[in-house]
């Protein structure tokens, strides 16, 4: 009797230590401190920027949220590629065209952008592109049939499509050569977008001769419109153009080098002193002037120039 009376007595005192052991370790889990780790100030600031953007609300009207503008910046090139892989695979110097001109519309992509925000982004641009600066202005001098015409028409339908809020303006020479351009960019743009629109999320609004008004996928404000507009050069006496001015003094002199020499002053005073560009980007100069030089070299006179209109023989027979 007493052994067992001893037995409960060890069992009580067991199960009265086990329940306040287990209530000293509940009470212990409960004022544990959580122990923060230490990390840099920048570390913390790029998460945060990282997680307002994913919480950041869509604007009205938008069918996909706005992504960086460098993102978009890539999304133009790989529209370009992928019209290298369906019949229209550029040449070497389109390629070049399409880079120098990707660069001097890069302040287009941060249109939608907060103000200042293209300056602090500057140097990243320039280290993502590797590029060491950014010209604004591109000047292009090359033969016919060098596949300028393409060029354009493929990086505006390219733009057209991956620039949020763009406007492009292309002025030609005449009224058939703008809607030529216009029909291009339509082309291109379609092959792009599998032959719908819809299928990047973007819808028509208005669509005719002389411009192509799209409703982008980042909201109301997400208007891209492109225009091909005729343009007639100046021919008046204070105002000529540089094609003028050359045909002005072509076939003037017998010597191939004075007239070589004359066209490329030309060439400068006309073209890039009266626009006052810093940096430009010229191809196909070479081509130009050795094309220059078979043409003079082939005419003995002014009389058989190409650019001379035969005298009509008023004269009754």
């Amino acid at each position: 009797m007493n052994h067992l009376t001893e037995k409960r007595a060890d069992a009580r005192v067991h199960t009265l230590l086990r329940r306040a052991l287990e209530r000293a370790s509940a009470r212990t889990d409960v004022d544990k401190a959580i122990v923060v780790p230490l990390q840099p100030a920048l570390q913390r600031r790029l998460q945060e920027r990282l997680r307002g953007s994913m919480t950041e609300k869509w604007a009205p009207g938008a069918k996909e949220p706005k992504r960086d503008p460098l993102e978009y910046m890539q999304l133009c090139r790989q529209y370009l590629a992928k019209l290298d892989t369906m019949g229209w695979n550029r040449s070497y110097h389109q390629r070049l065209f399409h880079d120098d001109f990707l660069k001097a519309c890069t302040r287009s992509f941060w249109k939608l952008e907060p103000p200042g925000q293209f300056a602090r982004d500057h140097q990243k641009v320039l280290r993502v592109n590797s590029w060491d600066h950014i010209a604004q202005e591109i000047l292009i001098s090359t033969p016919r049939r060098f596949g300028k015409t393409i060029s354009v028409s493929m990086f505006c339908a390219a733009m057209l499509l991956a620039c949020p809020g763009v406007e492009i303006s292309i002025y030609s020479t005449c009224k058939r050569i703008s809607q030529k351009i216009l029909r291009n960019v339509q082309k291109f743009a379609l092959m792009i977008a599998d032959a719908d629109y819809a299928t990047l999320n973007f819808g028509v609004k208005r669509e005719n001769m002389e411009e192509i008004n799209l409703q982008g996928p980042l909201g109301n404000t997400d208007v891209r419109i492109i225009n091909s507009y005729p343009s007639k050069v100046g021919t008046g006496p204070r105002q000529k153009s540089a094609y003028a001015l050359y045909c002005s003094t072509c076939f003037s002199q017998k010597s191939v080098a004075h007239e070589l020499h004359l066209r490329a002053k030309v060439f400068h005073d006309a073209i890039i002193a009266s626009s006052r560009l810093d940096r430009v980007s010229l191809y196909g100069l070479l081509s130009w002037l050795r094309t220059s030089t078979m043409l003079l070299s082939n005419s003995s006179s002014a009389a058989k120039s190409p650019w001379t209109r035969p005298k009509r023989n008023w004269s009754r027979k």
